[in-house]
């Protein structure tokens, strides 16, 4: 994972005209959010009682002002969510996800738009994101941030 930051002050990123992006305030949302969260990053769909924790975990971080989460759609199709988190003049972005099939336009680009533009009306100076290097880096590094290092993982197999 690359990592990056930016100031936010002048934050600009284009988005295609026919991608929409709105902030998660309803359980419907929150479902269309657990759609595109699915395929991409292969996990299990929430059953209700998660769409419930989901959802209640969603609005009070809004209500508090303490980050939220945003879904892009292309017509009425939910193709790319994120979230973040706002803390002392910092907003952490996280969680972004696109499906495979709708990426190239611009739905990435939306979410990370309304995250940056919200997150400075809230107070944010300073956006802090990890990216993967295949991915979501490029798309970082064009809209204004700078890398200022890598993230390793490394699996260890000790029964090897």
């Amino acid at each position: 994972m690359a990592v990056f930051a930016r100031p936010l002050d002048g934050a600009t990123v284009d988005v295609p005209a026919d991608v929409t992006v709105e902030v998660v305030r309803t359980l419907e949302q929150v479902r269309a959010v657990d759609t595109v969260n699915v395929p991409v990053w292969q996990q299990r769909p929430l059953d209700a009682e998660g769409l419930q924790a989901e959802f209640a975990e969603v609005t009070a971080a809004l209500e508090a002002r303490e980050g939220f989460r945003v879904l892009a759609r292309i017509g009425d199709r939910a193709v790319s969510t994120g979230g973040c988190t706002i803390d002392d003049g910092f907003v952490r972005l996280w969680g972004a996800s696109t499906l495979a099939t709708d990426r190239g336009r611009g739905a990435y680009r939306a979410v990370l738009a309304e995250r940056l533009r919200r997150s400075a009306t809230w107070g944010a100076k300073t956006a802090l994101v990890k990216g993967r290097i295949s991915t979501s880096a490029p798309i970082l590094a064009r809209a204004g941030f700078t890398h200022y290092g890598d993230e390793r993982a490394y699996r260890l197999n000790p029964a090897a």
